[in-house]
């Protein structure tokens, strides 16, 4: 929703320095099938503040969209077909010290959490 994601922009964006982010959009039925809330967002504090962004999900060209009319540089959006290709992409273009923030739907962090499992990332927390 529109509230929840401005406020994890407004977190992320407390830390200094430009952001490396993943934002994967879906819109199957547990994450709602309308995504006009992106509009809603602000997402316009992003504009200044970010190095890279990786869109991606059945919607992630909608968030390309919303963020380029938000102001962030065209050429600092990506889109990537898979989370995994996005995962990829992200920590491929944010340095090694730096911080890879992921901004995921529902079903998207599901997807991402099984993947960053499988390459031993996270816990597998349903195991413990």
């Amino acid at each position: 929703n529109p509230v929840g994601f401005t406020e994890v922009v407004r977190t992320i964006l407390s830390e200094p320095g430009d952001k490396h982010l993943v934002i994967a959009i879906n819109d199957n039925l547990a994450d709602g099938t309308d995504v006009s809330w992106l509009w809603d967002a602000d997402v316009e504090a992003l504009a200044g503040r970010t190095r890279s962004v990786v869109v991606t999900g059945t919607r992630g060209g909608d968030m390309a969209v919303r963020l380029k009319y938000a102001g962030v540089p065209v050429d600092r959006i990506h889109q990537a077909p898979s989370v995994e290709q996005a995962l990829d992409l992200g920590m491929a273009t944010s340095p090694d010290s730096g911080t890879l923030y992921v901004l995921p739907t529902y079903t998207a962090m599901l997807e991402l959490r099984k993947l960053a499992s499988r390459r031993g990332y996270a816990e597998r927390f349903w195991e413990s």
